[in-house]
């Protein structure tokens, strides 16, 4: 019952800590961004302020509107009058209601009458707007800025259009773009509709300049927000086209909400999480500590048990393993010598009768008596080499150290009759000295020199080539031949015992010495692989540790041999008519 209880208590403490966690988190999350947007309301002001300034300089347009309707009320408006009036603009233009040309002064081009269409002055002041500031456009060498000015007259609703260089402005805007206040790398800028740059306090975009490429289109935008690292503010001037935008990097801008000062509240928030969760997962122990001293108890008990049971088990298997070594000796010693025996006196007594009743036999006698004799000798081939196979793990020679160059030296004196026959030509490279079997280690050699001479091409010389490679402790030894190959399907297959990819006739062996090479490289806890294509050759790779800490047993698969041992030798006593 106190168990209970006490656990009860342990959930009840986990789910306050998690709520407290919650709470807290969701404060902190919301206190940061409250800061955020204090960060960016403030710079909205700096906007606002600023629009506000450059918007009362225009808004002197409004007292003199009674002027203007005196000059330009009367029913014509000569030439004169608006170029007296004109005071350095580009060019002056009153148009009626209907957007028909009344009056201009000089200067007015066919060019800034077919602008007239697209003027966004014309387009606020038809909106309702008292006056309007519209785009720059391509007017003369530096463009020009349309100013436009509703005038109601006794005879309609007038416009006065007035088109006057950006110069006029860029200076003193600049200016009031200079002192709204800003981080560094923070940028302010006075942009139209048609993104060209009004006023600019960033030295790399002038007066004129237009935002053409897509990431500054896309990164201007026509909204507040975070963008390329940036944070962009928009404020729109009333009565134009123009905005104030203010640009300014994140990191500067939103310092005291950022990096190490906004890790900081986290960081103890983790800390106060790790500490309540430690503090839980110490009293969770605490309560589980009984429990696990007693199943441990109980864990002990049942594997002194099944030690008990394993170690019967071991001592039976150990008894196994001792019969079945001693099964092998015994199979080893009778193939040595019981089955040779008769083996031999076959073969003595067809050569006898062979030799002394040569006259007598008929030719089909004589063949048959060769054909027994080779049936026995290959029995005796089969036999031996069946010996060597299950001998490679129980009569193999303790690991010593062994000269390849030297096995290779000597291998090649014992085949010197079959390379000489074959004009075969065997280069060989540096060759390592490593701690193996040196009898296996030149049967292993014999056996792949001699396939590469036997499997040759009918009319080419054989080319052997045998080199070796170092890298981490490990050999890797390479046989290379440009005999008649093997399709590379086969590349496995070929290590079985008994396994041939030819008929008997065509070349001789029992198909046990590539079985042979595989037993001893794993004997030495190495591999060997084979990598070839049909009439280009063939690559024998054999890979061996160059240090042997232990002796590597190599479990026999006696299955493999029986079936096919079997066959094989009904295979060679069957003589066929």
């Amino acid at each position: 019952m106190r168990r209970r209880e006490a656990v009860l208590a342990l959930v009840a403490a986990g789910l306050v800590v998690l709520a407290l966690l919650t709470v807290f988190a969701i404060e902190l999350s919301n206190t940061e961004a409250k800061s955020k947007q204090d960060v960016e309301a403030r710079v909205h002001e700096r906007g606002v302020l600023a629009a506000a300034l450059i918007d009362s300089l225009f808004q002197s347009v409004q007292a003199a509107v009674p002027k203007d309707l005196h000059t330009y009320g009367a029913r014509t408006v000569s030439t004169e009058t608006m170029n007296r009036n004109r005071a350095g603009d580009s060019y002056a233009v009153l148009l009626d209601a209907g957007g028909t040309v009344i009056a201009h002064s000089s200067g007015f081009t066919a060019q800034a009458r077919a602008d007239l269409t697209n003027s966004a002055a014309l387009s606020l002041i038809r909106a309702g707007d008292p006056y309007g500031l519209g785009n720059l456009v391509p007017y003369g060498r530096v463009g020009t800025i349309d100013f436009a000015v509703a005038l109601p007259t006794p005879y309609g609703s007038r416009t006065l259009l007035t088109g006057f260089p950006p110069a006029a402005l860029s200076t003193f805007m600049t200016a009031d773009l200079r002192k709204i206040p800003g981080v560094k790398g923070a940028h302010n800028y006075l942009i139209d509709g048609a993104d060209t740059v009004l006023a600019s306090t960033n030295p790399g975009t002038p007066t004129g300049y237009v935002f053409r490429q897509p990431g500054q289109v896309q990164a201007l935008g026509k909204s507040s927000g975070d963008r390329n690292g940036h944070y962009y503010d928009q404020v729109r001037l009333p009565d134009s086209t123009w905005r104030i935008v203010l640009a300014a990097p994140n990191g500067p801008l939103f310092a005291s909400v950022s990096g190490l000062r906004k890790w900081v509240p986290w960081m103890i928030f983790a800390a106060f999480a790790l500490f309540a969760l430690a503090a839980l997962v110490l009293g969770r122990r605490a309560l589980r500590s009984a429990d696990q001293v007693r199943d441990a108890n109980a864990r002990l008990a049942l594997v002194n048990a099944e030690l008990e049971t394993t170690n019967e088990m071991l001592e039976r298997r150990a008894r196994e393993l001792a019969r079945s070594n001693a099964e092998l000796e015994q199979f080893a010693s009778i193939a040595s010598h019981d089955l040779q025996e008769p083996l031999r006196k076959v073969r003595t007594f067809t050569q006898q009768v062979t030799a002394t009743e040569a006259d007598r036999l008929s030719d089909k006698g004589r063949d048959y008596l060769q054909r027994a004799n080779s049936a026995a000798e290959r029995m005796q081939k089969l036999i031996e080499d069946l010996l060597k196979f299950s001998r490679v793990a129980t009569h193999g020679r303790p690991f010593a150290p062994v000269d390849l160059s030297q096995v290779t030296r000597d291998v090649l004196e014992d085949l010197e009759a079959q390379v000489e026959s074959s004009d075969a030509l065997v280069r060989v490279g540096e060759l390592p000295t490593i701690s193996a079997d040196a009898l296996q280690m030149r049967q292993l050699m014999q056996n792949l020199i001699s396939n590469a001479i036997k499997f040759r091409r009918a009319g080419i010389s054989p080319e052997i080539s045998i080199e070796a490679t170092v890298a981490d402790d490990d050999l890797r030894l390479t046989v290379r031949d440009n005999g008649i190959g093997f399709e590379p399907q086969y590349s496995g297959r070929i290590f079985r015992v008994f396994e041939r990819l030819h008929g008997r006739g065509e070349y001789p062996g029992t198909g046990i010495g590539l079985a042979l090479c595989r037993r001893i490289a794993e004997r030495h806890g190495g591999t060997i692989l084979a990598d070839a294509e049909l009439g280009s050759g063939a690559t024998f790779t054999v890979t061996l540790p160059i240090r042997q800490r232990d002796e590597v047993l190599v479990v026999a698969a006696y299955h493999e041999v029986g079936d096919d041992a079997e066959s094989e030798a009904r295979e060679v006593a069957h003589v066929s008519a």
